[in-house]
């Protein structure tokens, strides 16, 4: 097991998040958004079946800021998607990522 998804159950345990579900894209690019995984975890939450994203750090959702900041500003918070990166004290439920990142 990766030390990224130990830290991430240890959250989700700490935390009381249910229902895991894991997107990994081992071998993309974090520039590339076309990524398999995260396409499929973009289906997902356009579906209703995602209400909190963790991610380890920010660069692990993708690594073009002007493009995180589209879904963790825009589509996430129109979704009723919580976004949270571990290891940056950022969660969008406690306004953390406009503090972080403004």
């Amino acid at each position: 097991m990766s030390s990224q998804k130990r830290i991430l159950e240890a959250y989700a345990k700490q935390n009381g998040f249910l229902n895991l579900r894991w997107y990994t894209d081992d071998g993309y690019s974090g520039a590339n958004f076309q990524r398999p995984g995260f396409q499929a975890m973009l289906a997902d939450i356009e579906a209703g079946k995602v209400g909190t994203v963790i991610v380890k750090d920010m660069s692990r959702l993708g690594r073009n800021y002007l493009q995180v900041g589209f879904y963790t500003e825009m589509l996430f918070p129109q979704k009723g998607v919580r976004f949270i990166a571990v290891n940056d004290n950022v969660d969008s439920e406690n306004g953390g990522i406009e503090n972080d990142f403004t």
